[in-house]
């Protein structure tokens, strides 16, 4: 039977003691944040830009609609009713991330506020700011243009 000589086992007892020391109160206290590792379209894509298309209206075959939504948070939206005229209507104000992916447009009345931001589109969502559902939510889509040179 083999003995334990003394000096061992103090050392072995210190080790096991000092393993169970608590940190300094400086490190205690410190929280580590933790990486965001949400990906939203407001973070990851590149949504500044202009998105254009017809949407569907009540009384005409299409609102030719252009959107232009800018890094500070401003937009400006012209519409055109397809087979009226050639007036165009144009209003601008701000824009407000409801979420990471969808915005909401300020200062409207009477219309579409909220918009899905997705991979280079937009997506008109109803007042209630759900998804459009039925056999035309594909036409309320707004495909983004490319940049000019």
């Amino acid at each position: 039977m083999a003995v334990l000589r003394p000096h061992a086992v103090f050392l072995s007892v210190a080790i096991l003691l000092g393993g169970c020391a608590t940190q300094p109160a400086a490190l205690t206290g410190m929280r580590v944040p933790k990486p965001d590792t949400t990906h939203t379209s407001r973070r990851v894509r590149d949504w500044a830009g202009t998105y254009a298309g017809v949407l569907p209206c009540a009384d005409c075959p299409g609102l030719r609609e252009t959107i232009t939504l800018n890094k500070n948070l401003t937009m400006e939206i012209t519409t055109q009713y397809v087979g009226r005229s050639d007036q165009i209507f144009r209003r601008g104000n701000e824009f407000s991330w409801v979420d990471g992916n969808t915005i909401r447009l300020e200062g409207m009345r009477g219309g579409p506020t909220f918009y899905r931001v997705g991979k280079n589109q937009l997506t008109q969502l109803g007042m209630d700011g759900k998804p459009i559902t039925g056999p035309l939510a594909a036409r309320f889509i707004l495909k983004k243009l490319p940049k000019p040179r």
